[in-house]
C-alpha cells in the first residue's frame, strides 16, 4: 500500500535485497535502515521532536499514566478488526506498539527522524516512516484505519488515504487536560480549545475520558510539553518547588469518523 514519494507509483519491497530496499517501477529506490524504518521524506533538514524530547515522552509514558486513555481507543479497534492501521504522528511509537496488537499490519508515520529511530528499534512488528503526515506515502483508498494521537489532523490527506466505509480516530485534548500543572507554570490559565471540526468525514461517536492522577515527577510531564519551552521562568521555578509531585488532570477526547462509502 506504500506509494513512491517522487513519482507515486506503489512501491513495493525488492525480495532480492532481503527485503531491505523498496522500489518502483521508475527506478526511485529506498533502502531499510539497519533498525527497519523508511526514509521517505523530501526534507534533509532535521524536523519534529528531537532526541530529548523523545526520551522524556518515552519516559513519561512508561509510567502508565495515560494507559487509560490508550485502553478506550484499543477497546474500539477490537471492535474494527483492521487489517492495517496507520499511526500518523507517531513519535516515538508507545501508542503505535500497544494498537499493533490489533491489526494485521501497522505503518507509523513521523518528520521525526530521532523518533521514528527510536521506535523501531523496540518495535519490529510496525514498518515505521520518515514522511510528512501532510503527504503521506500510501495509496489512496488503502487504510482501514488512521489514528492521530494529539497531531494536527491533514483531513485532505487522511481522506485520500481511508478505504471507504474506513475509520479515523483522533485522540485530542479535552478542556481540563494539564489544567494543574499550567496552573503552576502560569499566572492565568487558558483552557483548551474544542476539537477541531471536520468537513469531508462523518463523525460516528465522540468519548470523554478524564482522570486526575498524582504524577510524582511534575518535571517529567513538563518535558514531554510544549510548556517546557514557552513556560516563564517563574513558573518553571515554582514546578520545581513540587517536590512531592503535583495531581494534575489528565483529560481526552477521543472522536470516531468514518469515510462514507461512496
Amino acid at each position: 500500500m506504500l506509494i513512491c514519494p517522487i513519482c507515486g507509483d506503489d512501491l513495493l519491497i525488492n525480495e532480492d535485497s532481503g527485503q531491505k530496499n523498496f522500489s518502483c517501477k521508475n527506478n526511485h529506490s529506498f533502502d531499510r535502515a539497519k533498525s527497519g524504518y523508511l526514509n521517505l521524506s523530501h526534507k534533509q533538514k532535521v524536523s519534529g521532536d528531537n532526541k530529548d524530547m523523545v526520551l522524556a515522552r518515552t519516559r513519561f509514558l512508561e509510567e502508565g499514566y495515560y494507559s487509560f486513555m490508550a485502553d478506550e481507543v484499543i477497546n474500539l479497534l477490537k471492535k474494527l478488526h483492521p487489517e492495517n492501521l496507520i499511526d500518523i504522528g507517531c513519535g516515538e511509537g508507545w501508542y503505535t506498539r500497544q494498537f499493533s496488537k490489533y491489526a494485521d499490519h501497522t505503518y507509523g508515520v513521523d518528520l521525526s527522524k530521532e523518533a521514528i529511530l527510536h521506535a523501531s528499534k523496540n518495535d519490529n512488528k510496525t514498518q515505521y516512516i520518515v514522511a510528512s503526515i501532510y503527504r503521506l506515502p500510501f495509496r489512496a483508498d488503502s487504510a482501514d484505519v488512521i489514528v492521530s494521537i494529539f497531531t494536527p489532523i491533514p483531513e485532505e490527506e487522511i481522506y485520500r488515504v481511508l478505504k471507504p466505509g474506513g475509520t479515523f480516530i483522533s485522540v485530542s485534548p479535552g478542556v481540563m487536560h494539564h489544567y494543574e500543572l499550567k496552573e503552576v507554570l502560569y499566572d492565568k490559565v487558558r483552557l483548551n480549545d474544542e476539537p477541531v471540526r471536520l468537513d469531508r468525514l462523518k463523525k460516528a461517536e465522540v468519548l470523554k475520558s478524564s482522570l486526575k492522577v498524582h504524577v510524582k515527577d511534575p518535571m517529567s510531564l513538563l518535558d514531554m510539553t510544549p510548556y517546557r519551552y514557552k513556560c516563564p521562568k517563574e513558573g518553571l521555578q515554582r514546578l520545581e518547588e513540587k517536590k512531592d509531585g503535583l495531581n494534575v488532570t489528565f483529560d481526552f477526547i477521543i472522536s470516531v469518523y468514518r469515510k462514507e462509502a461512496e
